[in-house]
């Protein structure tokens, strides 16, 4: 008695990590009910969460059963991308000898996936330190990535340098790659410093993957050796003056002694030099004290730093074709920007001026925005100056007509207009809150 079974899976390519069901027709040939044992055979029967015993399927005589599998591809480095070839074996109850063992290829395709890991999560060092950056590629099919390292900190005084930036691994390949980081701004003394840098893998097909460690800069002198210092240079300084004082050099000499002692001499001696100390000490602190009050006093009555923003509105049709702003009194104006606007014919011109300086000459249309270059600075009493110049354009067409009052012909009105905002900074020229005119600056 032989056994007829039929084995058939879907014709899509199947990613590792997802499912699929395959299916099992059984056909009973024989005159008999009949049951069969089912069992898988090939790679999925090694996969985790597979059955491989599937049971019994009673099939009547002349009839076939339908069984569905569900088969859960692993999302492996070792499962190659390809057709994937495995077989079920189906056996009869009533005849063991009847066995059939249809089979079925299952379409596997690539999918991509890196994992990144610092070998050591904390390194330190006074002016460097090094580290080891594992790449491991955990999909099924070759893959190039791209390393890229960076403080996360913005303020972190390190300089880092990968040996490789690109790397192309096949599946389930691993790399290592160096990292040396350099301490730009080392600490002579002091406390430790910690920053954490970040590790980032691109890759074309996936997702990016990242990582970080730690770095703790110390400072080139720890606190234990700094202490051992201190305490042997206090040894020395003590060795030092043991050996030019009297009683470790040469011997005291004989003093004249006076109606009074020694001792009382030398008492009075140092109450006069004690009394002159204190004297000297008061008259420092009422010096510093009138020093202090009239530095406030100045300070008070003393013109201050304030930004400044002014509006040069030049309009020849409200016959202003000149517009001007003249620095205060005891000020300095420091221009930073001019944002400037314009309208009018094409040959109408916009005159820019500060002080005896062209800063802009264009045409209406062509106007933009002025930054100086080098510290524009006017003093006062200069003036800042917005200039429009526009001629009336020629006539285009036949000659006007006379008014209605019989007069000659009203004259062709020109407008143009522009706007000139300009913002600095108003600095005193004296007192304690003026500023030194860097040099580079025009007036």
């Amino acid at each position: 008695m032989s056994v007829r079974a039929e084995l058939t899976v879907p014709q899509d390519v199947i990613t590792p990590g997802d499912s699929l069901t395959a299916h099992l027709r059984v056909w009973n040939e024989s005159r008999i009910v009949d049951a069969y044992r089912l069992r898988l055979i090939g790679p999925p029967a090694d996969w985790p969460d597979t059955e491989v015993e599937l049971g019994q399927l009673p099939v009547y005589p002349g009839n076939h059963e339908k069984i569905n599998i569900p088969i859960a591809l692993p999302r492996d480095s070792e499962l190659a991308p390809g057709s994937l070839t495995f077989a079920v074996q189906v056996a009869s109850v009533e005849d063991p000898g009847a066995v059939a063992v249809p089979e079925a290829d299952i379409s596997v395709g690539e999918f991509h996936d890196i994992a990144v890991e610092p070998v050591r999560p904390r390194v330190g060092g006074a002016l460097w330190s090094s580290n080891l950056i594992v790449l491991e590629n955990t999909g099924n099919a070759i893959t190039t990535v791209r390393l890229r390292v960076a403080p996360e900190a913005e303020d972190a005084p390190l300089r880092l340098r990968l040996r490789r930036t690109r790397l192309t691994l096949r599946a389930g390949e691993r790399a290592r790659v160096s990292l040396m980081a350099r301490v730009t701004n080392p600490v002579f003394v002091g406390t430790a410093a910690t920053w954490r840098i970040g590790v980032r893998v691109e890759q074309k097909h996936a997702e990016e993957r990242t990582a970080s460690f730690v770095h703790r800069q110390h400072p080139i002198l720890p606190k234990p050796v700094l202490k051992a210092l201190i305490a042997l240079t206090a040894v020395v300084i003590a060795l030092v003056a043991l050996w030019i004082s009297p009683v470790g050099g040469e011997k005291p000499k004989a003093e004249t002694e006076t109606a009074k002692g020694p001792s009382q001499v030398a008492e009075a001696k140092k109450a006069e030099k004690r009394e002159a100390d204190k004297k000297e000490k008061e008259e420092k602190k009422k010096k510093d004290d009138e020093d202090k009050a009239q530095k406030e006093r100045e300070e008070a009555g003393a013109l201050k730093k304030k930004p400044f923003q002014t509006s040069l509105a030049a309009d020849t049709k409200k016959n202003k074709p000149v517009a001007e702003y003249t620095v205060e009194k005891g000020y300095r104006l420091v221009v930073k920007t001019v944002q400037m606007s314009a309208s009018g014919p094409e040959n109408g011109t916009v005159f820019l001026r500060a002080g005896t300086q062209q800063l802009q000459s264009t045409s209406v249309n062509n106007v933009k925005d002025y930054t100086p270059s080098a510290r524009l600075s006017l003093k006062e009493d200069q003036k800042l100056t917005l200039r429009l110049d526009c001629p009336a354009p020629p006539p285009a067409g036949p000659a006007p007509t006379p008014s209605a009052s019989g007069g000659p012909p009203a004259p062709s009105v020109t407008s143009c207009t522009a706007t000139a905002v300009v913002t600095g900074d108003l600095i005193p020229l004296k007192g304690p809150n003026a500023e030194p005119d860097t040099p580079g600056s025009s007036s």
